[in-house]
C-alpha cells in the first residue's frame, strides 16, 4: 500500500502526501535525513527488506528508483542522507538470508530464530519457509522434521544446520 499511495512512479522516490490531500498545494519528496531519517530513506531500507524477504521485484524496483532519483545528492552531499547511504550499501550488496525450515516456535526453533537475529549483520534478512515468503524459501525444508537454518546469498546456501552455535558460527565468519 505504501508503494501504490506514495510512490512517484514517473522519477522515482515517495511524496510525504497522499494524492488525495486536499488541504496542500504542493506535495514534496524529503531528500533529508535530520534527528528522524526522511521517508524516502525508511521506504527504500523497508522495500529491500521486503523484496529479500518475498522474492518480489517490485519492490526492490521502486527501491533503485528512489536510489536513482537521489543518486546525485548522495554522490554530492552523502552527510545530508546517511540513512539513504546506508540503503543504497544495503542495495549494493549481496544480502545474507537466514532461512529457517521447521516450527519456529518449538525450543530448538526458538533457539535458531535467537541466534539469527544475535549476530550483528545489517543487512541479513530473518525469514521462514512459509506466509509470504519468496519461493526459493519455500523450497527449504526442515532435516529430520527439526527446525534447520540455511545461510544463504542469491540462491547459494551454505550447508543447513540444527544448532544455533553453528548458525552464530557462519554468520561471524562470513
Amino acid at each position: 500500500s505504501m508503494v501504490a499511495r506514495f510512490f512517484d512512479r514517473k522519477n522515482g522516490g515517495f511524496w510525504q502526501s497522499g494524492p488525495d490531500s486536499k488541504d496542500l498545494f504542493l506535495r514534496t519528496k524529503e531528500d533529508y535525513d535530520g534527528a528522524e531519517p526522511s521517508g524516502n530513506s525508511v521506504a527504500v531500507l523497508a522495500l529491500l527488506r521486503l523484496a529479500g524477504i518475498t522474492g518480489r521485484d517490485d519492490l526492490a524496483k521502486a527501491s533503485e528508483q528512489t536510489l536513482q532519483l537521489y543518486a546525485g545528492r548522495l554522490r554530492e552531499q552523502p552527510g545530508a542522507l546517511p540513512h539513504l547511504l546506508l540503503a543504497a550499501a544495503m542495495w549494493m550488496e549481496q544480502r545474507p538470508r537466514v532461512v529457517i525450515a521447521g516450527d519456529t516456535r518449538s525450543p530448538a526453533g526458538a533457539e535458531l530464530l535467537h541466534a539469527a537475529h544475535s549476530v550483528h549483520r545489517p543487512f541479513k534478512v530473518v525469514l521462514g519457509t512459509v506466509g509470504p515468503v519468496s519461493t526459493f524459501a519455500r523450497g527449504l525444508s526442515a532435516v529430520d522434521g527439526e527446525p534447520t537454518a540455511y545461510v544463504c546469498v542469491g540462491t547459494i546456501c551454505r550447508p543447513p544446520v540444527k544448532s544455533a552455535q553453528a548458525l552464530k558460527g557462519i554468520l561471524t565468519a562470513d
